[in-house]
C-alpha cells in the first residue's frame, strides 16, 4: 500500500469550483490589479487624433478608349491590397513629405518619411474604395497626412501606369534621333565619296538622283495641287457660309426657354436627390434640403408656360453643315500646307545635293541603297513614336480622390472598455495562475485527494471545529457532529480490525500540530463510552499534552514506571470519563528513543494489556523523530492522522515508509480538520458504512458489529438534524 506520487491529478468540474472557492481572494486580487492598471493606462494615455480621406480605384476600364494592337490592355487589374501597400509605401510618403515641405510658410509642415509611414493606415473597403487613416498627436498633421497622402497616391498611381509607355516613348525618341543622324551621315558620306572619286559615269548617277528628285518634285506638285484645291474649296465654303447667313423673322409658337431651364434644373435636382438618398436616409439634412429644392422647382415649373409666342429667327437649314465642312476643310488645308512646305524643303535640299553632286565611285549604288534603307527605318520609327505618344496620353491613372478630411477626430481609449478588457484579462490570468498553483500544490485537502494518492484504508473524517472552547468534545458535547465523528472513527477501526485481536494501538502523524494527541484522547473517550476499559498512554516524551487535556498530574508517569521509580497501578490516574485512565508522560528524559526501545517498555506494554481492554498510545510525530517508529513496532496497530490542507503527498509517503520499515500494522489514515458543511456529514458516514461493508463481506460480521452499524445509522440521523439546527 504505497503512495502514488507520480500519478497526475485530473482536474474535473468540482475541482475547478473548489479552486475558485479556495483561491477566490487571489483571483480577485489579480482582477483588481488588472482593472487598476487598465484604468491608469486609460487616464494616462496621450490624446491621439485621426483623420480619414477616401480614394476610389477603378478595377475595370470605364468608357471607350482608342487603342490598337498591343495597347489593347491599358488598365491591368491590380488587387486592392496591393494599392493599400502602395499607399503606405515609402515612395508615396516621400512625395507627401515633399509636398508638405513646399506649402506656404504659415502652413508648412516639416516631417519625415518615417513619421508619415508610421501614422498612415490604408483600409480596403470593397469593391473599389481605399480609406486613408492618419493618426497623430497633432490634429493638423493628421488632416494633412491623410489628404496629402491621398493626393500623392493618385500621382504615384498615374506615374506607375505611365512608366511603361513613357519608357517606350523615350526609347523611340532616342532611336528616331539616331536614325536621323545615321541617314544624314550616309548621305554626307555618299556626297563625299562621289566628289572625291572623280568617276566618269556621273551621268548615270545623276540620272538616279534626278529620278529621286523628280519623285519628290512630283509629290511636291501633287501636294501643291491639293493645297490649291483645298484653298478653292475653303474660299467657296466661305462664300456659301456668307450667303446663308441671312435669317427670316416670323411670329410663331415657340418653346419657353425659361420653362426648359426650370425643367433642366428640376432634373438635376432630382438626380442629386437620388444620389443623396443612396448615401443617406430621408432624415439627413442634405436629403431634406434636396427634397425641398425639388418641390420648389416643381412649383415653378407648374407656374411657367411651356410654349410662348415670339419672333423666330431661323437660319438657313444647311448653314450648320457648311460651317462644319468649312472648319474641316481649313484643318485639311493647314495640314496640306505643312506637308507641302515640308516637301518643298526636301526638294530644295535634294536639288542642292544634285547640283553639288561630284563624281561618284563604284560604291555609289550601295551607299544609295543604305540611304534608302535608313530613310525607311526613320519613317517607321516616327510612326512608332506617334503610337507611343498616343498610348502615353491615354494611359491615365485609375485612382481618384473621392473625399478629403476636413477635421481630425479625437481618439482616446474608452474607460469602460479598458476596465472591462483589463478585468476580463485579469480574471483569465487569475484563473490560470490559480490552476497552475493548484497543479503545483501537492497538499491533501479532501477525501478524494487522499484516496487518489494512497492505498491505505480510509478510516474517517474529523471535521474542523469552529468552537474550540473545549478540546475533549466527546466529553463536553457528546451529541455534536465532531463527537459523532470520533465515535464513527472508533466503529471504523473495529471494522478494519474485525478479524484481528488488537489490544494496543498507537495514534501518530507526520508532523506537529496535525491533531494526533487530540484524536488519541477523544478516541480513547469514545472507546470508554462504549463500555470498554481503556488506558490512554502519553508516549510523547518531548511535548506531552494529555495531562493538560484531562487535567491530571504529569508526574509520576510513564518514565517513572519504566525506570522503576513507581508502580503502574499507583501511576495510572482516573478521569471524569468512566472506564478511562491516563498514564501521563512523567519527567521528560534526555534519551526518549532509547527509553522507548528498552525491554522495560516491552514489559510495561504487557502490563498495560493486563489492566485494560484497549490501550491507546499518543506518540511523537513520525517524520521528525524515531520514537514513533520504535513504538509502532511494539504495538498491535497504528492509526495515522493527516491534517487537511497541511499534509502533503510527500509527507504521507514518507510517513508510510517509516512505519513500513518498522514493520508496523497500519490500520488506516484519518483526515483531520476537514472543512465540511452539516449536509456533508451524512455523505461521509454513508461512505464509511458501505465502504467497510463491501470490504469485510457485509453480513459476515458478528452481532456486535451489526449493532454498531445500526447504532451508527441512528446517530447519522441525529447528526444531520443537529447540523441543520
Amino acid at each position: 500500500m504505497a503512495v502514488e506520487q507520480a500519478k497526475p491529478r485530473q482536474l474535473e468540474l468540482p475541482d475547478y469550483i473548489r479552486i475558485l472557492q479556495k483561491r477566490k481572494w487571489f483571483i480577485l486580487l489579480v482582477v483588481a490589479a488588472a482593472v487598476i492598471m487598465g484604468g491608469l493606462y486609460s487616464f494616462s494615455s496621450e490624446k491621439m487624433y485621426t483623420a480619414s480621406s477616401h480614394i476610389i480605384v477603378q478595377q475595370q476600364p470605364k468608357g471607350f478608349f482608342w487603342v490598337t494592337g498591343k495597347e489593347a490592355n491599358i488598365l491591368p487589374t491590380v488587387a486592392l491590397d496591393t494599392y493599400a501597400r502602395m499607399a503606405r509605401g515609402n515612395q508615396t510618403a516621400k512625395l507627401t513629405v515633399e509636398r508638405l515641405g513646399a506649402m506656404p510658410t504659415s502652413s508648412r509642415i516639416i516631417t519625415t518619411v518615417e513619421e508619415v509611414t508610421g501614422s498612415i493606415e490604408a483600409v480596403v473597403i470593397p469593391p473599389d474604395l481605399l480609406r486613408i487613416d492618419a493618426r497623430s498627436l497633432d490634429p493638423t498633421k493628421a488632416v494633412a497626412f491623410a489628404n496629402y497622402t491621398a493626393d500623392s497616391f493618385v500621382q504615384v498611381n498615374t506615374e506607375m501606369r505611365q512608366t511603361e509607355s513613357k519608357g517606350a516613348r523615350i526609347f523611340l525618341e532616342d532611336q528616331v534621333e539616331k536614325a536621323k543622324e545615321e541617314l544624314e551621315r550616309v548621305v554626307a558620306e555618299t556626297v563625299a565619296l562621289s566628289r572625291d572619286a572623280g568617276l566618269s559615269d556621273v551621268e548615270m548617277d545623276s540620272q538616279a538622283m534626278s529620278v529621286i528628285l523628280r519623285d519628290f518634285e512630283s509629290q511636291h506638285v501633287v501636294v501643291g495641287a491639293e493645297v490649291e484645291q483645298l484653298r478653292s474649296k475653303v474660299a467657296e465654303l466661305t462664300r456659301l457660309v456668307a450667303e446663308h447667313q441671312a435669317v427670316t423673322v416670323s411670329t410663331q409658337p415657340s418653346a419657353n426657354n425659361e420653362w426648359a431651364q426650370i425643367r433642366v434644373r428640376l432634373s438635376e435636382a432630382e438626380i442629386a436627390l437620388t444620389e443623396l438618398r443612396a448615401k443617406y436616409t430621408d432624415e439627413h439634412p442634405r436629403v431634406r434640403d434636396a427634397v425641398a429644392r425639388v418641390e420648389e422647382l416643381k412649383a415653378q415649373l407648374a407656374e411657367t408656360p411651356e410654349v410662348i409666342e415670339q419672333q423666330a429667327i431661323r437660319p438657313s437649314a444647311i448653314l450648320g453643315q457648311l460651317e462644319r465642312d468649312l472648319a474641316a476643310s481649313e484643318v485639311e488645308l493647314r495640314s496640306a500646307e505643312a506637308n507641302y512646305a515640308e516637301l518643298g524643303r526636301a526638294v530644295s535640299e535634294m536639288q542642292a545635293d544634285v547640283a553639288a553632286l561630284p563624281e561618284m565611285k563604284q560604291q555609289w549604288r550601295s551607299l544609295t541603297a543604305r540611304a534608302e534603307a535608313m530613310r525607311e527605318v526613320y519613317l517607321n520609327l516616327q510612326q512608332e513614336l506617334r503610337q507611343a505618344k498616343l498610348s502615353e496620353a491615354i494611359k491615365q491613372g485609375n485612382a481618384m480622390v473621392m473625399d478629403t478630411a476636413t477635421t481630425a477626430r479625437l481618439v482616446r481609449a474608452s474607460l469602460g472598455r479598458a476596465l472591462i478588457f483589463s478585468g476580463a484579462l485579469g480574471l483569465f490570468v487569475g484563473l490560470g495562475l490559480g490552476i497552475v498553483l493548484e497543479a503545483l500544490d501537492d497538499t491533501i485537502y479532501s477525501v478524494d485527494d487522499l484516496r487518489r494518492v494512497t492505498e491505505m484504508r480510509f478510516l474517517g473524517v474529523i471535521p474542523l471545529r469552529t468552537d474550540e472552547s473545549t478540546e475533549l468534545v466527546t466529553v463536553a458535547a457528546p451529541k455534536s457532529p465532531p463527537a459523532e465523528a470520533y465515535r464513527s472513527l472508533r466503529t471504523n477501526i473495529r471494522f478494519a480490525l474485525f478479524d484481528t485481536t488488537v489490544r494496543t494501538f498507537m495514534v501518530s502523524s507526520a508532523g506537529t500540530g496535525e491533531g494526533k494527541s487530540l484524536t488519541a484522547a477523544n478516541l480513547a473517550v469514545a472507546y470508554a463510552q462504549s463500555g470498554e476499559s481503556v488506558i490512554l498512554v502519553d508516549t510523547d516524551l518531548r511535548r506531552p499534552v494529555l495531562h493538560r487535556l484531562f487535567d491530571v498530574e504529569s508526574a509520576p508517569g510513564l518514565t517513572n514506571v519504566i525506570v522503576g521509580d513507581s508502580n503502574l497501578q499507583d501511576t495510572l490516574q482516573a478521569t471524569e470519563v468512566p472506564g478511562l485512565r491516563v498514564l501521563s508522560s512523567g519527567p521528560l528524559p534526555p534519551n526518549p528513543a532509547e527509553l522507548l526501545e528498552s525491554e522495560h517498555m516491552d514489559e510495561l506494554i504487557e502490563a498495560l494489556k493486563e489492566e485494560a481492554d484497549v490501550v491507546v498510545f499518543d506518540s511523537p510525530p513520525a517524520l521528525m523523530l524515531a520514537d514513533a517508529g520504535i513504538l509502532a513496532s511494539k504495538l498491535d496497530a497504528t492509526v495515522l492522522v493527516a491534517e487537511s490542507g497541511q499534509i502533503t503527498y510527500r509527507a504521507l509517503s514518507d510517513m508510510e515508509r517509516v512505519f513500513g520499515i518498522a514493520r508496523a500494522n497500519v490500520v488506516g489514515v484519518v483526515l483531520n480538520k476537514l472543512r465540511v458543511t452539516g449536509g456533508d456529514y451524512y455523505y461521509y458516514y454513508y461512505y464509511y458504512y458501505h465502504d467497510y461493508s463491501d470490504r469485510e463481506g457485509g453480513r459476515r460480521r458478528s452481532g456486535r458489529s451489526d449493532s454498531d452499524a445500526e447504532e451508527l445509522a441512528e446517530r447519522m440521523k441525529d447528526v444531520v438534524s443537529n447540523g441543520n439546527d
